[in-house]
């Protein structure tokens, strides 16, 4: 059921920013024409366009040096969606991503797609200040201490069922990975039901597709009649059940609030529908415990609303501050905390109600000096990320027991009256690490241990002193770069949002080596020891050691970093003593980094995307997201190519130069107007639209297999997976086994003697860092499916029951299994046999993979169950 009455906007509103001054700037917002993505840049840079912001700081009127509150987020969005939009208008897309994948994702089921993607973490991380990727929401099984979920920004849903120990991913072919809520029914031991909330609602990083249901452990997924479409922009911020009656839902979100009932249709079937109970958009919900019809809501403008008629009836019982997040405590049932960051989006207070909502008392005043619980130090320090991070929980046996998180994470013992610092994102103060920006606290029903979700995990206290990390496992790392070693096989680099640079040092195990955003990064491709990581805005470090020390070689550039969230930067493939770094203007360095020259004076934006021809070194390519330059003489001379490229409305996204021609070159393009890929063989004298066979979305990135002599071979990442393009044959979907994830990055790994064995490696947005076999290389047919061993599958699509033969008998046997697209597998067997009838029973209708095993290799095929 499409809630055809909500009005929702894929907008920065979402992101609950109303908080941070900045956004008084905007135009007022009408119904017909909301903002766009260039008003909301215009609002952001005018209000600190006066104070000279230079990578989130600035110096104030006393010299003193200040943190711009709310600047990275800002940055981290605006990074996303600048190429998103539309480039003339800056109006947000109103295509349905969602519909593109199940279309793209049906429709590669009955092709040969290539072996199956793996996952190469990160697993695993040494926590605190170097997490491995957000967690919005945790969740509790209602009686098994063991098992728990954690919902990820982009990531997907994941649940433990021994502590902590091993994880699973549950949803990682959904239409939309991101979870902003997940409610465990207090009947889930014999239902098996989960409810899920769709979507991102602190950054925005996935929209929601709406309500779902799982009544299989999470092994499949049905809509719980409350659907979106991803160009609609909903948010759900929280969903609550009725504890007396697992049926009765509420969700609230950037639409409103809505309540589930039963209805039956005219052929008497009973559905659930929903009926809006308020208009008010609120960030958090409570309900009074013992009390469903006494319901709590706190918005981004500080408002507090109480119903005490299960929500037909809302009175507003506060209204000062901004983003309010509430606690409640089956102690003392008629107490509501409240926490509510400020317009600096530090703390204005910690507000505490004693008569269910109908007054509230503020009992610890951020304003006063030292109390500011949500900035970085020690209460000391000005200003937060409230709108960002903000979480609060009162313990379910002492009332007075209170945890508020910001940046770092405090406690209280008397009611808000008096706080004590018990984490902090680097260990300062005292206190025990843990990572940074606090998205949720809970306490476990079964054991009252107090769960944290964070930037980069979860962690767990038993005594409030010590925090145990419970991460490792859990794969849902944000990359925006990677780099890969040539001469080490698996060694790579990944540059991490919030999370770091990371290494997997000789393919075995991942290691922290650089902090803050990680973005572009490189190993140098005669010597793994020689490596180079980056921070924001084209801070470069270089290590010659592995790691164990590094150089800042952007500081020896004039007037230091200063390029783009991403910058790019590159070395020469013959001379790896040669650097080019690309801010507004090109730096080159011939001495690893030493020294720097200024190569190019185009005088305008920010770099985006740099290029070198392999075969020709004095032939670079350098764009911004509108134009394209070429030199042909090291930078002495530049010309602009970008001719008939569709800049006007799209943004190019990535070059790439062909292994043995300089002069043909290949640029990507974001957007939803059909222009993922544009090449050129003539230098950039003509380019021509090579799309055909790509939806119309996103493209973020392009490599060619250089091995593969036979005919032309190209990779496309894009916002819903990799596209194979094989010759003058159309794009083809390349994703088998990937998860519906966002390809930030393509790198290839050459085998040095075998091109059957070269690796397609993948950095994704969400999760983490993923390999195949190339499709082909060589003399390769490109052929990695079951019919590479002349095995077929009849029917395809099956009721569930189908024939797989094979030309020739098994007599050494083979193993085969199948597996859903979330990766539970659900039949396995060994057979000599050359042909069998398999017979999966009752399955849930959808897509799963068929993987073969025969002489070392396993062979995956996607076949379709559908009655």
């Amino acid at each position: 059921m499409k809630k055809q009455f909500l009005y929702i906007v894929a907008v920065f509103v979402g992101l609950n920013v109303s908080a941070q001054k900045w956004t008084a700037n905007l135009p007022s917002v009408k119904s017909s024409s909301p903002p766009t993505f260039f008003e909301y840049q215009e609002a952001f840079n005018s209000y600190w366009e006066p104070y000279k912001v230079k990578n989130g700081y600035y110096t104030n009127n006393q010299g003193v040096i200040k943190k711009a509150y709310g600047w990275k987020q800002f940055k981290r969005w605006e990074h996303y969606w600048e190429t998103r939009v539309n480039a003339l208008s800056g109006e947000f897309p109103s295509a349905d991503l969602n519909a593109i994948y199940s279309l793209e994702n049906l429709d590669n089921a009955f092709k040969s797609s290539g072996e199956l993607w793996s996952s190469k973490g990160p697993f695993s991380s040494d926590g605190g200040y170097a997490g491995i990727g957000r967690i919005n929401v945790i969740a509790y099984h209602p009686t098994n201490a063991n098992m728990f979920w954690v919902g990820t920004a982009s990531g997907g849903l994941w649940v433990t069922s021994d502590g902590g120990q091993n994880w699973t991913v549950l949803n990682d072919n959904m239409q939309a990975l991101g979870v902003s809520d997940i409610v465990i029914p207090s009947d889930y031991e014999t239902s098996k039901t989960i409810y899920l909330a769709t979507g991102d609602r602190d950054a925005y990083d996935t929209r929601s597709i709406g309500l779902l249901k799982s009544t299989d452990a999470g092994a499949t997924w049905q809509s719980h009649e409350l659907d979106f479409t991803t160009n609609q922009g909903a948010i759900i911020n929280r969903v609550l059940i009725d504890p007396s009656n697992n049926t009765t839902l509420i969700v609230a979100g950037n639409f409103g609030v809505l309540k589930s009932y039963k209805s039956k249709l005219k052929s008497g079937q009973e559905i659930t529908a929903w009926a809006q109970i308020s208009s008010n958009v609120f960030i958090d919900m409570e309900y009074k415990p013992g009390d469903f019809n006494t319901l709590y809501g706190a918005t981004k403008q500080g408002g507090i609303f109480v119903s005490r008629d299960g929500g037909s009836t809302w009175v507003q019982n506060h209204n000062q501050g901004y983003r309010a997040e509430l606690a409640v405590s089956a102690a003392q049932p008629d107490w509501v905390y409240a926490v509510i960051a400020n317009a600096d989006d530090g703390l204005h207070g910690v507000y505490k109600s004693i008569d269910a909502g109908l007054t509230f008392t503020k009992v610890f005043d951020g304003a006063l000096s030292g109390k500011n619980l949500l900035g970085w130090d020690n209460g000391t320090d000005e200003g937060g990320q409230g709108w960002y991070d903000l979480a609060i929980a009162a313990s379910p046996s002492n009332a007075s027991t209170l945890f508020v998180g910001g940046i770092n994470t405090w406690k209280s013992t008397d009611g808000g009256l008096t706080f004590t610092m018990v984490n902090h994102w680097y260990g300062g103060y005292g206190s025990p690490e843990a990572h940074a920006d606090k998205h949720y606290l809970g306490y476990q029903p079964v054991t009252g241990m107090l769960f944290e979700a964070n930037d980069g995990g979860i962690y767990k206290t038993s005594d409030n002193i010590t925090w145990t990390d419970l991460s490792n496992g859990i794969v849902n790392s944000q990359i925006y770069k990677l780099g890969i070693s040539k001469t080490v096989p698996g060694e790579t680099i990944a540059g991490l949002q919030d999370n770091g640079t990371k290494l997997l040092y000789l393919g075995a195990d991942w290691y922290d080596v650089k902090g803050g955003d990680g973005t572009e990064c490189i190993i140098d491709y005669t010597n793994a020891n020689v490596q180079y990581g980056a921070y924001v805005n084209g801070q470069v470090s270089k290590t010659t050691t592995r790691w164990s020390s590094t150089t800042d070689i952007s500081a020896k550039i004039p007037g230091g970093a200063d390029g783009a969230w991403v910058t790019p930067y590159l070395l020469n493939p013959i001379d790896p003593l040669k650097i080019y770094i690309g801010y507004k203007e090109i730096w080159k360095s011939v001495n690893q980094g030493g020294t720097f020259t200024q190569i190019s004076n185009f005088q305008g934006n920010y770099l985006r995307s740099l290029a070198i021809a392999p075969s020709d070194t004095a032939v670079l390519y350098a764009a911004t997201y509108t134009k394209i330059d070429k030199t042909t003489n090291s930078g002495q001379t530049w010309t602009n190519i970008t001719g008939n490229l569709p800049v006007g409305s799209n943004s190019l996204t990535s070059i790439a130069v062909k292994h043995n021609d300089p002069n043909t070159v290949w640029v990507t393009f974001s957007g939803y107007a059909g222009n993922g890929v544009y090449q050129s063989i003539d230098g950039g004298t003509s380019w021509t639209n090579i799309s055909t066979g790509l939806p119309q979305i996103p493209c973020n990135t392009l490599v060619q297999n250089k091995q593969n002599t036979a005919q032309l071979e190209l990779y496309a990442g894009t916002d819903i997976g990799v596209y194979l393009k094989l010759g003058s044959n159309p794009w083809t979907f390349f994703s088998t086994g990937l998860p519906n994830v966002n390809v930030s990055e393509l790198e290839i790994y050459y085998h040095p003697t075998t091109p059957t064995e070269s690796l397609l490696k993948a950095a994704t947005y969400g999760r983490g860092l993923w390999e195949t076999k190339v499709y082909s290389a060589g003399t390769q047919t490109g052929i990695h499916t079951i019919e590479k061993i002349g095995a077929s599958i009849f029917p395809n699509p099956s009721n569930g029951q189908f024939t797989l033969s094979f030309q020739e008998n098994e007599s050494e046997g083979v193993d085969i299994e199948i597996n859903s697209l979330s990766g539970k597998t659900i039949y396995k067997n060994h057979f000599k046999q050359n042909q069998i009838t398999i017979d999966l029973g009752k399955i849930a209708n959808g897509v799963y993979v068929l993987r073969i095993k025969k002489g070392g290799d396993w062979l995956g095929q996607k076949i379709v169950i559908q009655e």
